[in-house]
């Protein structure tokens, strides 16, 4: 036997008879503990939080309704991953392997009226504790897979986002460039100016009557006083203004467009050396994260190889049809439950990438559902996508707010429960 040992509870009405399978089992199986209240069942399970339950009940129907009261009151019976065996006599052989193909139980041992074979139900413990095995291994790949898309994603953005970094930059070097050639042009600008202004006043200086040599002879004249005309009259000459203080405009006009022009090219100068180091920076980091992003991409491409799981919980067998048909030719894997205990059965042997979940299952609420899977920390990752017939408002609101990501309304569109999946598996789409 493996060198871990299987947690064991027995729950069965019949005190004689439980304490009787303990006695069975304690040679191999040294972590068996039995409840036999009813009250107690829930509370029970949730204490010892078993691998493997044993069902014990004369009539099979009773195991079957303690069975779902169970997974309705504990708190770990939904989430917790167990294997469940159902101890029937051989008038009940057949209903109970309808029950085991319906998920309502894992595995069923011929135990009553005798022991036909004593070892058969250590068998079936020693199966379900390798299957409780496998199906962590199992999980934990799923869960791996369902990292590995996610990452690759991620490695896709980071990789998009450097390289837009990089283009920005480039367009910042660019702009810098153009920046240093207008001021180049500039300064070619002002040195024209300036000698064109040395030009002007050295050609038209001013003559000794104060006329500037270049006027005409009659525009002279005209500035020349009449001898001939009255004198004027003597006016009081009009008193000074008073002195007003420089603004800052003043100031600023007076600073010398040559000063100004060394101003702007010193800092144009000084964003183009800080603008070089960030491009090497840029280029040293792509270097350096190549590698780890050739590997997320390797790791999508690993786990687009692998249909992604979509677990579809309804008890509507027509709607699951539909469904099938619809999503036939999407890159996903369909399962099925037709109700609370069968979803949590599904999620106990594989972890889904997406959860469609129906608002009303006939043993529990879908929202109450959602809220218990959002509450488990190895399952509140999963995306849930509520089912609908119904549009109203406190509905979608009562299903958000339970921790579900979106929502999709009867009766299903092929464009429309593509897209809403396309979102949340990352990528995935029509095959």
């Amino acid at each position: 036997m493996n060198a871990r040992q299987p947690r064991i509870l027995v729950l069965s009405d019949m005190p004689v008879e439980a304490r009787q399978i303990v006695s069975l089992l304690a040679d191999d199986f040294p972590q068996v503990s039995c409840s036999t209240d009813e009250n107690h069942f829930a509370a029970d399970f949730d204490a010892q939080h078993p691998e493997v339950l044993l069902l014990a009940f004369r009539r099979i129907e009773h195991a079957e309704r303690h069975a779902l009261v169970l997974y309705r009151h504990s708190r770990r019976a939904r989430s917790e991953r167990h294997h469940s065996i159902v101890l029937c006599d051989k008038d009940n052989l057949r209903q109970a392997f309808e029950l085991c193909r319906k998920e309502c139980f894992d595995d069923y041992v011929l135990y009553w009226p005798l022991v036909y074979d004593s070892s058969r139900l250590h068998m079936s413990i020693l199966l379900a504790t390798r299957m409780l095995a496998l199906g962590r291994e199992r999980a934990a790949a799923s869960e791996m897979l369902a990292h590995a898309r996610v990452l690759g994603s991620l490695g896709e953005m980071l990789d998009a986002g450097l390289g837009a970094g990089k283009e920005h930059i480039d367009a910042l070097g660019d702009s810098l460039q153009a920046a240093r050639a207008a001021g180049d042009a500039l300064a070619t600008g002002l040195e024209c100016a300036s000698e064109f202004a040395t030009e002007f006043a050295t050609e038209f200086e001013l003559g000794l009557d104060g006329v500037p040599s270049g006027l005409a002879p009659a525009a002279a004249d005209s500035l020349a006083p009449s001898t001939s005309a009255a004198p004027p009259a003597q006016v009081e000459p009009a008193p000074p203004p008073p002195p007003q203080p420089p603004s800052a405009g003043a100031a600023a006009v007076s600073v010398p467009p040559a000063a100004l022009l060394a101003r702007l090219r010193a800092h144009v100068g000084e964003a183009s050396e800080r603008a070089i180091p960030l491009t090497e920076w840029v280029d040293g980091l792509r270097r350096e994260v190549s590698p780890q992003l050739d590997a997320a991409r390797k790791l999508r491409g690993l786990a687009a190889q692998r249909p992604a799981c979509v677990l579809v919980v309804d008890d509507d067998r027509f709607q699951c049809k539909l469904l099938e048909r619809l999503l036939a030719d999407f890159d996903c894997r369909l399962q099925f439950a037709h109700s609370g205990a069968e979803a949590f059965a599904a999620l106990a042997r594989e972890r889904p990438e997406l959860i469609l979940m129906d608002v009303q299952l006939p043993d529990a609420d879908g929202v109450a559902i959602t809220r218990q899977l959002k509450a488990n920390p190895a399952l509140a990752g999963i995306p849930v996508i509520m089912i609908t017939g119904h549009s109203e408002r406190n509905i979608l609101q009562a299903s958000l707010a339970a921790g579900a990501v979106d929502f999709v309304v009867k009766p299903f569109e092929r464009e429309r429960m593509h897209a809403k999946l396309a979102k949340f598996l990352h990528g995935r789409g029509p095959g």
